[in-house]
């Protein structure tokens, strides 16, 4: 559905941003993003690595920051510019994973092959890295989401300890929290990760198939979801948001029978409101051009027997929602583009709104 009203809240689609491509004017596997304080949108793509007939060549192709405004409506959006390449010296990432910024701009991005965090200013000058690997830890570590409170501390999940680590925007480590398990206060492989207005921690605990609400020292507050295939139930959930008014979006990875990946929404006590399966059933401006450049591209398209596949989620990956503009962004990653949803106020269909 293009507009969908639950509970009082319509989540109408607006448009989507972006197509494949390496370098340039599109994405390659975006697998995270963050709004800037002027509106800019910045996006981690993961990239590619090639396999050649002498063995697995480890020169990504595509492991960049796009720098995006997303505009208001279809063909309004503008490719800005990007930064940082593939590698491992100063201002290059390898397995970007998580990105935000902070409110003069500056960027902070994860990294799970490095374990390190990057950052940036607001047009992509390398600042400083710094490890998000603790000295005396000698185990298995894999940097993933990160957030940025309203204090100024930086919360970066950590995938292959279990934890959640803490450190000063300038990278001194605070403390961490969190270990293996399932418990209350425990995570499975934790991925994504939100602060919301309140200073509560959101952490998408992937492999335990939920979401954790914590206070910013680990204490558990409260659980979104649980395991399963039925719309409201969570496989392998990548990230997690929270809107001003307290709905928690999160974004549900992987395959099922549903279809590849959808956006399951709870409201702020955990009840279950409605999911979103992707809808751009228009290609994006950029796409657009691409068919329109070449005939036989067209020809095709309009030859299948169904466009649903093209126009639902594929593995989407992350997800963040933009206050000034009120409207959910999702990281359609398969897909290599960006699905974007308004939240809407006051809709004009009463029997609906209920």
């Amino acid at each position: 559905m293009l507009t969908e009203t639950v509970a009082g809240r319509t989540f109408d689609y607006s448009h989507n941003v972006g197509r494949g491509a390496q370098t340039g004017m599109g994405f390659n596997t975006p697998v995270a993003l963050t709004i800037a304080p002027n509106g800019v949108v910045y996006v981690a793509n993961r990239g590619s690595e090639s396999i050649s007939n002498v063995g697995w060549n480890r020169t990504g192709v595509g492991q960049r920051i796009s720098k995006v405004a997303l505009g208001g409506t279809w063909g309004e959006e503008e490719y800005i510019g990007e930064f940082s390449r593939y590698g491992n010296n100063d201002g290059q990432v390898i397995w970007p994973a998580g990105i935000a910024s902070d409110g003069d701009g500056n960027l902070y991005v994860a990294d799970e092959w490095l374990n390190r965090v990057s950052v940036f200013d607001a047009d992509g000058g390398y600042q400083r890295h710094f490890s998000t690997v603790p000295a005396d830890d000698a185990g298995e570590n894999g940097s993933c989401g990160i957030a940025l409170s309203a204090d100024g501390t930086l919360f970066v999940t950590d995938g292959r300890s279990h934890q959640v680590r803490k450190f000063t925007t300038g990278g001194a480590f605070i403390g961490s929290f969190g270990s293996k398990g399932s418990g209350e206060g425990e995570f499975d492989s934790p991925w994504g990760i939100t602060v919301d207005q309140d200073g509560y921690v959101y952490v998408a605990d992937s492999g335990n198939h939920r979401v954790q609400k914590l206070t910013q020292d680990g204490a558990f507050v409260a659980q979104f979801g649980r395991q399963g295939n039925k719309r409201g139930e969570i496989n392998y959930p990548s990230d997690v948001a929270v809107d001003p008014e307290g709905d928690v979006y999160v974004c549900d990875w992987s395959d099922n029978r549903w279809g590849k990946g959808r956006v399951h929404i709870f409201d702020a006590d955990g009840k279950f409101l409605t999911s979103l399966v992707g809808d751009a059933q228009q290609l994006s401006a950029w796409a657009q051009m691409t068919v329109d450049a070449n005939a036989d591209y067209a020809k095709r398209r309009r030859e299948v027997r169904t466009t649903e596949p093209e126009w639902t989620f594929a593995q989407p990956t992350a997800i963040e929602y933009d206050t000034e503009n009120n409207r959910l962004i999702v990281v359609d990653t398969q897909r290599s583009r960006l699905q974007i949803y308004n939240k809407l106020s006051r809709y004009l269909i009463p029997q609906l709104n209920l």
